[in-house]
């Protein structure tokens, strides 16, 4: 019954989104209408961010909408957020670009009309835990359901990768002609390779947390577990006593749990002023610039970290179930660059030990980064916009919704 009653409610979503657009289409599309939309923050951060700065740099004329919404738990705020996704229909069906980070549903209700393009600005980066096409055999796969109704990732005109090695595996999980894949880079690790905004992180964050200054900071990063935001959780144990005990005072340690995850660590009061829960802090590249090491699983910050050529620890306990539920595009033993342990017991033991192989690291970062050099907002706003010429610059316009 639960499931019938779910499939009703997919529908009627579904047709809503089909019927606004219909409608939608009969107006003219606004050539100098830029969408930014996402379900990931409530706030213009990360690719998203700096592809803004670039565009306005530039003095194009262009007016903006930013539809910035995480998706609610509760029933009447996902209620809500169906009229939020008629709105983003309408917006798309009367953009010029429509720009998002993710999976995002109004994309993928109607075929595009002729003169909008949906660019895929993905939010991870290289390419490590298979999705989308991906993983129709798995159990992370949407059901048999959802996909006779939703073509997933369809209608995309152009995606951006930070390497020739990523080409392959994002047309597959798309779907797509890997012609529309462009190897040009991720526009938020251009503040990873920027010097002058590395000494004002560094600046801010040790203005902040003096005591930080002369400690090594270690940056513990996961995903999550489960089948997506509404099941999301991380249950590893963490022994914050013994993390004291066999570290000293010598060390920081920074929590980054994923956003979906609402079953956060608790810190206890005895230990905060070592272990502190950085997971509302809004910019992880801050967090990664002054981290020594990085502590993750299945994460793709694995790559921006390699950028910084700094270690990094995977610690996993679930390796063999991880693999049947979702996979990667890669053998996860030989594939990573860091030693894999199955306990904190271990990490603990591995930072004690201090023996990296940087030269690992190096050679990860070249494989799924084409360019280190900062500048990939640049080029991808550059290939974006390659027909564009300079208008008469109108009054700009900004419509957060």
């Amino acid at each position: 019954m639960k499931q019938k009653i779910r499939l009703i409610q997919r529908r009627t979503v579904h047709y809503l989104l089909v019927m606004t657009y219909w409608l939608a289409r009969r107006l003219p599309i606004d050539k100098q209408k830029v969408v930014f939309a996402t379900y990931r923050s409530d706030k213009l951060v990360d690719n998203f961010r700096a592809v803004y700065d670039e565009l306005e740099s530039r003095d194009l004329g262009f007016s903006y909408v930013f539809l910035l919404k995480r998706f609610p738990q509760g029933l009447f705020g996902q209620i809500k957020y169906v009229f939020h996704m008629m709105r983003a229909t309408y917006e798309l069906a009367t953009a010029r670009y429509f720009i998002i980070d993710d999976y995002y549903y109004p994309v993928y209700v109607s075929s595009l009309r002729q003169g909008t393009e949906v660019i895929q600005l993905w939010h991870a980066c290289g390419a490590f835990k298979k999705f989308g096409y991906s993983v129709l055999d798995k159990s992370y796969s949407p059901d048999d359901d959802y996909l006779k109704m939703v073509q997933i990732h369809r209608n995309y005109s152009k995606v951006y990768v930070s390497g020739t090695a990523c080409i392959e595996p994002y047309a597959e999980a798309f779907g797509m002609d890997a012609a529309r894949v462009h190897p040009l880079g991720v526009p938020r690790t251009d503040q990873l390779l920027n010097p002058a905004r590395q000494a004002h992180v560094e600046q801010k964050l040790y203005a902040d947390y003096p005591e930080w200054r002369s400690k090594k900071i270690i940056l513990l990063a996961p995903t999550f577990r489960g089948n997506g935001q509404t099941t999301a959780h991380y249950d590893e144990e963490l022994n914050f006593e013994q993390f004291r005990q066999e570290l000293g005072n010598e060390y920081i340690l920074l929590l980054r749990m994923h956003p979906f995850v609402l079953n956060r660590p608790v810190v206890p009061a005895e230990f905060s002023d070592q272990i502190i829960d950085m997971t509302d802090y809004p910019d992880i590249n801050d967090l990664m610039q002054i981290s020594d090491i990085l502590v993750t699983d299945y994460s793709s910050v694995i790559f921006e970290f390699a950028l910084l050529k700094k270690p990094i620890i995977f610690l996993v306990n679930d390796l063999t179930s991880y693999k049947e539920e979702r996979d990667f595009y890669f053998p996860y033993e030989s594939f990573v660059p860091g030693p894999i342990v199955s306990s904190f017991n271990e990490v603990i033991a591995w930072v004690k030990q201090g023996q990296f192989e940087s030269e690992k690291i190096e050679e990860f970062a070249r494989q799924f980064f084409t360019y280190q050099d900062g500048q990939a907002t640049k080029r991808i706003v550059d290939h974006l916009l390659d027909h564009v010429q300079s208008p008469a610059v109108s009054p700009e316009k900004t419509t957060i919704v």
